[in-house]
């Protein structure tokens, strides 16, 4: 079987029905028992989440990235068979091992912060771009190979499967663009970066239910390990391209004389908001948690914001977005499943205050607290406390990272496959933020998130 598994098969085109099959006729022990045991089999054959109500940014959306999604796939299938460059993802393609093998062009952020100060000329512009057109297939190819390395069972799953595809066609994609050399060049490429962001905007909901389905077959640590490195790769290589994307339309602003227009008298700088007001944040996303509870429950608790709320602070909008969204969903939720039985519920207080070079913020709820027995698991992906009866009934997240609202125009729901609170952990602690839960049970539950304010006094020390 082993050897079989060696040839260079192309990947399991993996479907849910295929996935149910295959899990209910007898494979499954196997599948265990290989996930087990010490050398599990791999199967042979990887800015701040934009939500334009949170951030300026410049990746293109609006419209559903399915589409784009099956053109690529579509598009990638149609190749001609070439035994040195596969039609099919190959889990043994020498291309994926050696850019793999390659080491990473970490910048620092005060690299990230200084692309978009003016003067904005032509040579910084395209010095970004090579850049990146060196950088994005070696970031893409070790992703490639970190699914790699999962139990054989989980890369069979549609949905992981799925993202693994889309992984594997932006490699090619960008392995095969060629050098960025002219202004028409930099057109292209922005063109294709835009693409390849709205095809992998929508992926974190498809891992998470991978995730959810495969849970029992590999251990809490060994998942853990995998995802955050994955959610970490995605926001650094998220950030280089969105601050790119954004350095190319405020140059051409700047070639059209609309520069202040553009960063709205400075305001922005690329994708960080130089300005970005703490109490409005807080207020933006409590009024979308709200919209969701109406749709779910059909009421939603009020909100008070307090504290010092005319701070602001330079960070980036939409991974502040994400993470207040993630905190106050559970704040509400908590807030009417309490009122439940006495058809009363108080208001979640939001606190905001501004420190030395940080800001914190405080989401306390009196919503009965996390029960004792589960308080260790609460940051473990693919652990909630919604029940599911089967596979089949969990409710299909609009989203997981950070963008309010699927594709269609739906709103997400309250509660999901539990990537909320470690998701939010990861994005706190990149630029050296922290988020910590202090709850009281029977009572209430404190949410508290300290973050840094991006400055160049610090950039030296974060890289990307």
């Amino acid at each position: 079987m082993i050897a079989a598994l060696k040839a260079k098969a192309p990947l399991f085109r993996a479907s849910a029905t295929s996935w149910k099959r295959f899990l209910s006729s007898g494979h499954k022990d196997v599948a265990e028992s290989n996930s087990s045991s010490s050398s599990s089999i791999a199967i042979l054959g990887s800015d701040v989440p934009y939500n334009s109500m949170a951030s300026k940014e410049y990746l293109p959306d609006g419209t559903s990235p399915t589409p784009h999604r099956r053109t690529m796939l579509h598009q990638h299938d149609q190749q001609p068979s070439d035994p040195e460059d596969p039609a099919e993802p190959s889990f043994y393609s020498e291309n994926v091992d050696r850019y793999a093998a390659k080491n990473h062009q970490r910048v620092t952020l005060r690299s990230l912060l200084h692309m978009c100060e003016p003067p904005l000329t032509r040579e910084g512009l395209l010095s970004n771009a090579q850049y990146l057109c060196r950088e994005r297939p070696v970031r893409y190819a070790k992703r490639v190979k970190l699914f790699q390395q999962l139990p054989y069972i989980v890369n069979l799953n549609p949905h992981i499967n799925e993202v693994y595809k889309i992984y594997y066609g932006n490699f090619e994609e960008s392995r095969k663009f060629p050098m960025v050399q002219s202004t028409r060049d930099q057109e292209q490429f922005v063109d294709m970066l835009a693409r390849q962001s709205r095809v992998l905007r929508d992926i974190m909901p498809d891992i998470a239910r991978g995730f959810y389905e495969c849970q029992r077959y590999f251990g809490t640590d060994e998942r853990s390990r995998f995802l955050d490195q994955l959610i970490k790769m995605r926001i650094g290589l998220r950030l280089l391209t969105s601050q790119y994307i954004a350095q190319y339309h405020q140059y051409q602003a700047t070639l059209n004389g609309e520069y202040e227009k553009e960063t709205e008298n400075h305001r922005y700088q690329g994708i960080i908001d130089n300005r970005l007001y703490l109490a409005e944040m807080v207020h933006l996303c409590a009024q979308s948690v709200q919209a969701m509870c109406d749709m779910t429950y059909g009421q939603a608790p009020d909100f008070i914001i307090d504290g010092q709320t005319d701070v602001s602070f330079r960070y980036i909008p939409s991974h502040l977005h994400y993470m207040l969204t993630e905190l106050l969903k559970n704040a509400f939720r908590a807030t009417l499943l309490v009122a439940k039985d006495n058809n009363k519920h108080r208001p979640v207080l939001v606190t905001v205050s501004e420190g030395s070079g940080r800001v914190a913020i405080r989401i306390r709820d009196y919503g009965g607290g996390i029960p004792l027995k589960i308080h260790p698991r609460i940051f473990d992906y693919s652990f909630t406390t919604v029940t599911h009866h089967s596979m089949d009934d969990e409710p299909l997240p609009g989203s997981t990272d950070g963008t309010l609202g699927s594709s269609s125009g739906a709103q997400p729901p309250i509660a999901g496959l539990g990537f909320g609170l470690p998701m939010t952990k990861v994005y706190a602690e990149y630029f050296g933020g922290s988020l910590n839960l202090i709850s009281m049970e029977g009572y209430g539950c404190d949410a508290f998130i300290e973050l840094p304010s991006i400055d160049l006094t610090k950039a030296p020390k974060i890289q990307i």
